[in-house]
């Protein structure tokens, strides 16, 4: 099968083989010339004063680790909607408000050239790495958890907690669900030999963010990418939407997360694609080579992006809304 580079125009054992792209982007994306306009009347004495700009950064009520003083992200200084337009006769997929995808389309980025960090203190990719995007302004922790399938469990459990919906659990590798509610009754996960169970190790209190997070590194201790897998759905490439991933099961596991989609009128599709890999380092956004975010999706063909492996059509899934788990 034809390998095509995307262009023009989106926890146990978790590391990736490296792999150079197979050729050079193929357009750029392009900008329209700002035109001049006549300068505003002078208000008079009686006039009422403008109104105030809407705000065009990251909600804090929809992304909630930014008001979270017990984790270090990077500063967020503008949104994926806002730093990535469409490139010319191509417009992005319509979401529904509050959807994954929709939620997904406004993440707040750090400022560009932001290198990508590892929680060892290490530069991953230097700011200006021609395959590197932006980064996304969400911690890693402080510890090596965040490994790459957990970047796509971290952004989904963010999404249900922006929407006030508490019904989250995840699946560890032994196949133990893993709510936030026994957390929340002061239970904690505890190895038992070769299998991980719940013990009770305090009392019921209610869970802030700064506990959310820490429950979700107790997620993260015993999820991967076959945990993932057998928790997520496949999806038919025709059913693509913002919020499905890639993924890589077995050892090492990785997955890639579509935050964006664009088409054309003639069914061409680009997407924005997000990663983290192993040891835990800074989600990013990557970049087709220096000329473009957008990489282009052509279903059967093999998804090719840097520092990975290929990833193919039948590990494409979707992560929905956790059942009520006791």
């Amino acid at each position: 099968m034809r390998r095509s580079w995307m262009a023009t125009g989106c926890a146990l054992a978790l590391s990736a083989c490296k792999s150079p792209p197979a050729g050079p982007p193929a357009a750029t994306s392009v900008s329209a010339e700002p035109t001049a306009s006549a300068a505003p009347p002078t208000p008079s004495a009686s006039a009422p004063p403008p109104a105030a700009p809407a705000p065009s950064g990251p909600d804090p009520k929809q992304y909630t680790w930014l008001g979270d003083k017990s984790v270090e992200s990077p500063p967020a200084v503008d949104t994926l909607l806002a730093r990535f337009p469409t490139p010319p006769s191509y417009e992005r997929v319509k979401v529904e408000p509050g959807s994954f995808g929709h939620w997904l389309r406004h993440l707040p980025l750090a400022a560009a050239k932001t290198p990508v960090q590892s929680v060892k203190g290490a530069v991953v990719h230097p700011g200006d790495d021609q395959y590197l995007g932006a980064v996304v302004a969400i911690d890693y922790g402080k510890i090596d958890l965040q490994q790459s399938p957990d970047v796509v469990i971290r952004l989904h459990a963010e999404w249900l907690w922006a929407q006030g919906d508490k019904n989250i659990s995840y699946r560890s590798a032994t196949g133990l669900d893993m709510p936030l509610a026994r957390w929340a009754r002061g239970e904690r996960l505890e190895t038992q030999g070769a299998s991980v169970i719940w013990l009770t190790k305090g009392r019921p209190a209610e869970v802030d963010h700064a506990e959310f997070r820490q429950y979700l590194n107790g997620v993260f201790t015993w999820a991967n990418s076959t945990s993932l897998a057998q928790q997520s759905e496949p999806v038919e490439a025709e059913r693509l939407v913002p919020g499905d991933f890639f993924l890589h099961t077995g050892s090492p596991g990785h997955a890639l997360v579509v935050l964006d989609l664009a088409k054309k009128d003639d069914g061409k599709l680009l997407a924005l694609l997000a990663q983290g890999l192993n040891p835990s380092q800074n989600v990013h956004v990557l970049q087709a080579g220096r000329a473009t975010a957008w990489f282009s999706l052509r279903p059967g063909e093999p998804v090719i992006t840097p520092h990975t492996k290929e990833f193919t059509w039948d590990g494409l899934r979707r992560l929905d809304r956790p059942k009520p788990v006791e």
